[in-house]
């Protein structure tokens, strides 16, 4: 199978886990073994599209899926995105192709559900039930939906990325939302880099346009339907909710003239920059859904100061990003 199997799901315990349902072909690389760019695909010769089952159950299988091709290709994706990151503002000029402008119409079409499935009137502090009524309609529509994504010719793909997007915006059982989701979201991404759609020419865009425009609808979901933290790392974490706006955002603003790391307690500067910079805007949002100001997390509060300079968080956060994975 052409597509390498990842899906993203939060542990509960506090641990993002990302979960890759791994091929036969992807289990028997080692961490050394180079992977050559992928090339585009012909889906005329290959029709090896399989739906993904889930092959990550227990720590122990944790080994194989580090040691994987599966697990090189996303971190590298990661890495990628962020130097196309880097010293970018969100309101920059930057190419959109088709495929990138189809998914964030995909994202735009799931945000107007937001106003068709109101807040349930119920007294509980988290786990809205009307979630599940949302949720229910990404179920129903998600094959469309990447049918829409993808060319034509990649009609075979479709039961094989179905999965991530579904599991890219919460769990409605638990109604909950975390890390895991977000990294699956990511590995929707790869799954389309895999297939030859996503260029080096689309990585900022999918980073200035797509992956800011899904943090803003998960937000804006998080608190509609007062999702949960899908596992909580409490004060050592930056955020119970996502990670990847601090790491990409951190590269956004290397070598900025004016913004530290230090200017997180500075509210004018928030305010000022925080629509054109994730890390500034996730900070401001840390701040909103806290009880006060002083709920900021100890991670940002001592740490962050101290690195002094922004390429030093970088670092910090990419070795912070494999520990998620």
């Amino acid at each position: 199978v052409s597509v390498s199997r990842q899906c993203g799901e939060t542990a509960r315990g506090g641990h993002a886990i990302l979960l890759i349902l791994l091929s036969a072909s992807s289990c028997c690389s080692t961490p050394s073994a180079e992977v050559a760019p992928p090339a585009m695909m012909d889906p005329r010769q290959d029709k090896g599209f399989i739906a993904p089952e889930r092959l990550l159950r227990t720590v122990n299988d944790m080994p194989k899926f580090l040691a994987s091709r599966a697990c090189k290709s996303l971190v590298e994706f990661i890495r990628a995105i962020n130097t196309a990151s880097q010293g970018a503002k969100l309101s920059d000029e930057c190419i959109v192709s088709p495929l990138v402008q189809r998914l964030l119409d995909t994202l735009n079409t799931m945000e107007g559900w937001c106003e068709e499935y109101p807040p349930s009137q119920q007294q509980m502090r988290y786990g809205n039930v009307a979630f599940r009524e949302w949720h229910n309609r990404l179920l129903s529509s998600a094959t469309d939906l990447v049918r829409m994504i993808l060319p034509e010719e990649y009609e075979e793909a479709v039961v094989e990325l179905v999965p991530y997007l579904c599991e890219s915006f919460g769990n409605a059982t638990r109604i909950d939302y975390g890390t895991g989701h977000e990294n699956t979201f990511v590995a929707f991404l790869v799954c389309l880099s895999e297939l030859g759609l996503v260029t080096k020419d689309d990585h900022k865009a999918l980073a200035m346009r797509v992956f800011a425009k899904y943090i803003i609808l998960m937000r804006k979901i998080q608190m509609r339907y007062r999702l949960e933290p899908a596992g909580s790392q409490g004060v050592w974490g930056l955020d119970d909710y996502c990670f990847l706006p601090f790491y990409w955002g951190a590269s956004q603003l290397l070598h900025h003239e004016i913004i530290k790391p230090s200017s997180i307690h500075v509210n004018q500067v928030l305010q000022t920059f925080g629509d054109e910079y994730m890390y500034l805007s996730s900070v401001q949002f840390v701040k909103q859904v806290s009880t006060s100001n002083s709920d900021v997390s100890p991670q940002e509060t001592f740490v962050l100061p101290l690195l002094k300079e922004l390429n030093s968080f970088c670092c910090h956060n990419i070795y912070r990003s494999r520990k998620e994975i």
